[in-house]
């Protein structure tokens, strides 16, 4: 099913974008054998740049003179830390791309799920000067799901809403029931969806066609997580806020 996304324009009425979902019929197809390859070759000396240099910063002094080498250790591990993140994006697309998820699926607690992905993007929130707050209903939302993979949609929506947050303001998190789904919502207060980029959001080649970065990931690794739940994220956006709804059942088929 196509993805439908119905644009208005900024400051006029909400918009809605509703992402197609897999169907249970559509075949497994054979991951990118090159870049599962690459993904894997990539991880072992990356591993050994990062260990090697949580090493050196361990036994150096962080007094002066050494004051610089803490510095330059700092960024070699956060630069290897977003190094991961990116070979762990190219890994999920290699599967969500061939409709090759396995769901490891449990019993866990929606609010908790927000909480956990909000304490995961205070950091960098905080450098925007970002607050993240979480709205839990009184009783815990029960949800069959792949922990791991829920979190990870909801933290690849939260860190494109505190991105677009203007300074100072606030990003919200929240959890409701809708018959037998649950839906976990980020709502930012920046200045809306542009009509053009809201059509192609979750369309991760056609951003990446634009800009010289890997830009669209995040969105389209959390529609590709959410649909192999038969779930879909849906998207509201006018000139003072924007939503991203993911809609996950509580019992996936």
């Amino acid at each position: 099913m196509p993805n439908r996304a119905v644009s208005r324009a900024r400051g006029g009425r909400a918009s809605r974008a509703r992402a197609g979902r897999a169907t249970s019929e559509t075949p497994k197809q054979d991951r990118d054998p090159l870049l599962s390859a690459i993904c894997h070759d990539l991880r072992a000396p990356l591993a050994a740049v990062t260990m090697g240099a949580n090493f050196v910063l361990q036994t150096t002094r962080r007094e002066s003179p050494e004051a610089r080498t803490v510095q330059v250790l700092e960024a070699m591990i956060r630069s290897c830390a977003q190094m991961e993140r990116l070979i762990k994006n190219f890994a999920d697309l290699s599967e969500i791309e061939a409709n090759a998820v396995t769901l490891r699926l449990g019993l866990h607690d929606a609010g908790e799920i927000l909480e956990l992905a909000a304490n995961a993007a205070r950091d960098a929130a905080r450098t925007r000067s970002v607050t993240i707050e979480v709205r839990r209903p009184p009783s815990p939302l029960t949800v069959k799901s792949d922990r791991e993979r829920i979190l990870r949609a909801v933290g690849h929506v939260l860190e494109n809403a505190v991105k677009h947050a203007p300074e100072g303001s606030a990003v919200t998190l929240a959890v409701e029931p809708r018959g037998r789904a649950v839906e976990l919502s980020i709502t930012d207060r920046g200045p809306g969806l542009d009509p053009e980029l809201q059509q192609h959001l979750f369309d991760r080649q056609w951003l990446a066609a634009r800009s010289s970065r890997a830009g669209g990931f995040g969105l389209a690794i959390a529609r590709g997580f959410v649909e192999a739940h038969g779930g879909r994220i849906d998207v509201e956006s006018n000139a003072a806020a924007t939503t991203f709804t993911l809609v996950v059942p509580t019992e996936p088929p």
